[in-house]
């Protein structure tokens, strides 16, 4: 009978790296800054120079802006991480 060698078994532990997506966390920026420029217009003073709507788009573009921005800084920390 010939018996095959043994192999030892080793258990490795690997870790998969999943890194984050960008796209998720630049989307949910953009629209946590909307969302929260246009709560900021709404219960702002009110500007006798702006319109409410002219007011809401202008706050809510900014802070869309802000809002993706600072989620790709998260997004691009996230992945530098080991």
């Amino acid at each position: 009978m010939s018996e095959q060698p043994r192999k030892e078994q080793q258990q490795q532990q690997r870790q998969v790296r999943r890194p984050p997506r960008f796209s998720a966390f630049l989307l949910t920026g953009g629209l946590a800054g909307l969302l929260l420029g246009l709560l900021l217009s709404a219960a702002g003073p009110v500007d006798a120079r702006y319109d409410a709507s002219a007011a809401a788009g202008f706050l809510g573009l900014i802070f869309a802006g802000l809002g993706t921005l600072a989620a790709g800084v998260v997004a691009v920390l996230l992945d530098r991480r080991r």
